[in-house]
């Protein structure tokens, strides 16, 4: 686990609600996430069995048909999965095809769409208590986050994921929870590097003040939220999304660029997402780019859910978001502002280190 995740280790262990659990099965564990949540486990001391996902294909056409998985399809994996999984009392299933810019493909639905029934199959044949999916907020598209089933894809791997929560609601086998990721950020993730880039350059620019809460996430925040879930006693919502941090538009530019961004009139910054959206129109895969340039520079709304609920909302340590900036580009120039003062919030800027929600329960927060 790269350092960025230290200081999260253990931070929920020993809450009440939780209890020990002897094993737990993580599938796609060589994974971004899945590597994080074996180190989160094994830093609670819990026992890690990982387990090979399989690669599935599904066409398009049978997953948009689909009311649910029949019961026939793929019978040999959910057998050869069980066999993987016993032993397990809960399944995290991290696995599927992460790339937000995918196009269609079978692989891409039998990864994200087909397997995570499977999986809640193959779990119940066990008697695992419990399957924790890891699933993604872009699965709502243009909607406020929030804790819903409802879904607006915008992308080929967006749509893919809003086919792998429906299907796997309809499956009453095992105790599910869909959790839903927001956008993860971490020292070797090509994403980030790619936002860092973009925050140390001159394209670097929000909407007005740059105070628009945005629903960006350190992985070992990530992987503390899905440990929780897969350990906690009682019950769990069936869809819990990642809770906010406090994170702006503005701040998180200023931490990954190390500089300010150019603040653009509003008007200016909406016609410069209309003109993205019009090229949006022209493919899926555009309309992904188009949703990500409209997110940089206006954030996204969320509303508080579950883990927020229970006090488990991560803080938003500007130092690590530092750390991210510089741990791919030599040490912070001596001109360079700390993080410290890139945190200081502006004027309006909404206080950074407040993810408990209190201050606008009747508001919208992230993403």
């Amino acid at each position: 686990m790269p350092e960025l995740s230290a200081q999260r280790a253990g931070d929920l262990a020993g809450r009440p609600g939780s209890r020990p659990i002897d094993k737990v099965a993580v599938l796609g564990s060589s994974g971004f996430v899945g590597r994080a949540v074996v180190a989160e486990l094994g830093n609670r001391g819990v026992e890690v069995q990982p387990v090979a996902a399989p690669r599935l294909s599904w066409p398009l056409t049978h997953a948009l048909r689909a009311d649910s998985v029949p019961a026939d399809l793929y019978e040999d994996v959910v057998d050869a999965l069980a066999a993987q999984l016993d032993g397990a009392q809960t399944v995290i299933n991290t696995a599927g095809l992460p790339n937000g810019s995918a196009p269609d493909s079978a692989e891409l639905y039998g990864g994200n769409s087909l397997l995570p029934t499977l999986v809640a199959r193959a779990s119940a044949l066990v008697n695992a208590r419990r399957l924790v999916h890891v699933s993604s907020a872009a699965a709502q598209g243009q909607m406020a986050l929030d804790e819903t089933a409802r879904t607006m894809p915008f992308s080929p791997y967006s749509r893919s994921k809003a086919i792998g929560e429906r299907l796997l609601r309809r499956e009453d086998c095992i105790d599910a929870v869909i959790y839903r990721s927001t956008w993860v950020h971490d020292v070797d993730r090509p994403n980030t590097r790619a936002l860092i880039r973009l925050a140390r350059s001159r394209a670097s620019c929000v909407a007005g003040d740059g105070t628009a809460p945005t629903p960006q996430v350190l992985i070992d925040d990530v992987a503390a939220a899905i440990t929780h879930l897969g350990l906690v006693d009682g019950s769990v919502p069936p869809i819990v999304l990642q809770p906010y941090n406090g994170m702006t538009t503005g701040l998180l530019l200023r931490l990954l660029g190390g500089r300010e961004p150019l603040h653009l009139p509003p008007p200016v910054a909406r016609y410069a997402t209309r003109c993205f959206t019009a090229y949006g129109r022209t493919s899926l895969n555009a309309n992904a780019h188009a949703r990500r340039v409209e997110m940089l520079l206006f954030g996204k709304r969320q509303v508080p859910g579950w883990l927020a609920d229970q006090g488990l909302a991560p803080q938003l340590r500007p130092e690590a978001w530092e750390r991210l900036r510089t741990a791919g580009t030599g040490p912070t120039p001596a001109s360079s502002p700390s993080a410290e003062a890139l945190a200081r919030p502006r004027t309006g800027d909404s206080q950074p280190h407040d993810t408990s929600g209190a201050a606008g329960a009747n508001r919208y927060l992230t993403k």
